[in-house]
């Protein structure tokens, strides 16, 4: 699990006992650390489905508990860990807020709701993933010293996009140029009046090389309300035992 989103669940709040440790004794520490690991991971879900737009069940997956296996143990031991998985990293960062930055590269690929269909909740649709779109998919073509102006040159990446299905980029230059999609091309009138108009849709921006994202804990607060609750689960499972 990842170091920056966990909650580790240990006995050393448990009573200290002195000489040999009932067996029963060691069964009731276990279930309780375990059941406090379990429903910090249901309330941590909870916060997460209430706060952020989980666009896949890929994130809540991700929040796992690792229970302590039955067995006799010294009380100082047993432990149970309840936190996010390296799959998704992001979570930590969430967590405590900080700084994102690109996994590859100098700046960020952001997808814009176009990406996602029209809308913020979706997740981006495949022919649009970041991946898929590499450099076969784009319009090259540094230079627009083979045309009249800069408009021309413009307008003709504008048509290579729209006819051939690829993006656009505009507004830099390599890996800063936002990608554009054409929806739009028509030629209008003729002869000396004939204009060109087309519309364009920002796929993804790619002009920030980082962003911080503010702190919204979700797993601090289930972990806090489970810990109000330890002395009752611990009394709970010590009844069990006759204890």
């Amino acid at each position: 699990m990842s170091d920056l989103a966990k909650v580790v669940y240990e006995s050393g709040s448990m009573p200290k006992m002195c000489g040999e440790i009932k067996r029963d004794m060691v069964t009731a520490v276990i279930a309780t650390v375990n059941i406090k690991a379990a429903k910090a991971r249901k309330e941590a879900v909870k916060n997460v489905k209430e706060n952020f737009i989980t666009r896949r069940n890929f994130t809540i997956a991700q929040i796992q508990f690792t229970p302590m296996s039955d067995g006799f143990y010294s009380i100082d031991k047993i432990h149970s860990i309840v936190g996010v998985t390296e799959k998704a990293a992001y979570m930590a960062r969430q967590e405590t807020g900080g700084e994102r930055t690109p996994a590859r590269g100098s700046h960020l690929a952001i997808p814009t709701n176009v990406a996602r269909g029209g809308n913020i909740r979706r997740p981006v649709e495949s022919n649009k993933r970041i991946s898929r779109i590499g450099k076969r998919r784009r319009v090259h073509g540094k230079s627009n010293r083979n045309y009249s102006s800069h408009a021309a040159w413009n307008v003709a990446r504008a048509f290579v996009a729209y006819t051939e299905m690829l993006f656009l980029p505009l507004g830099g230059s390599g890996g800063r140029a936002n990608l554009h999609q054409v929806v739009s091309f028509q030629i209008l009138g003729s002869g000396d009046n004939q204009r060109v108009r087309f519309e364009t849709q920002q796929v993804y921006r790619r002009d920030m090389e980082s962003t911080i994202t503010p702190a919204n804990p979700w797993l601090l607060p289930a972990s806090e309300l489970v810990e109000s609750e330890s002395q009752a689960i611990f009394n709970s499972q010590m009844k069990k035992q006759g204890l």
